[in-house]
């Protein structure tokens, strides 16, 4: 019979193992104390940067633009964000009219359409989210933020061209309201006499009274639109919420943990490699 040899890899490797295991219990044996130092130097490193580091609010403004496309109004926050993370506070507060003590606090504007569609229109609108260290300052950053989009070059003269056609469409519309109150009295003067020319202006009168209903709607309906014209309107405003957005406290005293425990297993490592190396050096010197 031939000796069954199946099961010699299946020994060899349990006793790799094995071996394998017990270096491991040995090595954290040995540098356990300097785990246990990186551990808790870690911890508190991590807990202290968290205490260090300032706290962090978002918010986001959502925002519907009648002059230009949301590709156009993400464009220009997106240059805003640029200027931000380079700390061009003072062609940043050019463009925005706020003091530079506004964007010093404000760490990041991040733009987006409300609804991913791809067109070169989008109806629905799109939202700028804000990252700032104190939250008091939101009201004054979004009439920033609204003072920026309607005061380019571009938007502020379609703004007041319409603007002036507006007006001289309501003072037209004025006019003519004038002119049938004018008309009105005439005709009611002329009922009240009970002449024969009045039987026969009644029926211009009863248009006369349609005429003027509609063009007070009209008025109504101008300025009204004069009222709402704008670059950008507000669907949603900032919200200034209490419970800061970061730093994130087990996130940083992980962190430290794990950069501590890092650098003492690079110790550990480094030291038993050393360690082997001057044994080896001492049994060969003998």
């Amino acid at each position: 019979m031939r000796p069954d040899t199946t099961a010699s890899p299946a020994r060899d490797e349990d006793i790799d193992l094995l071996l394998l295991l017990e270096k491991t219990l040995l090595f954290l044996q040995r540098y356990f104390r300097i785990f246990l130092i990186a551990g808790i130097l870690g911890l508190i490193t991590g807990f202290a940067a968290f205490k260090l580091l300032p706290r962090n609010y978002k918010s986001t403004l959502i925002l519907h633009s009648f002059m230009l496309t949301n590709p156009e109004e993400i464009a220009i926050s997106d240059n805003w964000n640029t200027l931000l993370k380079k700390k061009e506070y003072a062609a940043l507060s050019k463009l925005l009219n706020c003091p530079d003590s506004i964007l010093k606090k404000t760490w990041n504007i991040d733009a987006s359409e409300v609804q991913k569609v791809f067109t070169p229109v989008n109806p629905n609108g799109f939202s700028i989210e804000v990252t700032v260290t104190d939250n008091r300052i939101l009201p004054q950053l979004q009439d920033a933020i609204i003072h920026g989009y309607e005061n380019s070059l571009y938007v502020k003269d379609r703004l007041d061209k319409k603007k002036e056609r507006l007006r001289n469409l309501i003072q037209f519309t004025e006019q003519e309201i004038g002119k049938l109150d004018t008309a009105k009295q005439q005709l009611e003067s002329i009922l009240r006499g009970q002449s024969r020319s009045g039987q026969a202006v009644i029926l211009d009168g009863s248009s006369i009274y349609k005429q003027g209903i509609e063009l007070r709607e009209k008025l109504a309906n101008q300025q009204e639109e004069l009222a709402f014209t704008a670059a950008v309107q507000v669907i949603q405003p900032f919200e200034a919420f209490e419970q800061p957005a970061g730093p994130r406290k087990f996130i940083w005293i992980g962190a430290g943990l794990v950069g501590f425990l890092g650098l003492a297993c690079c110790y550990a490592f480094v030291d038993s490699i050393r360690s082997k190396w001057r044994t080896r050096n001492a049994a060969a010197s003998k």
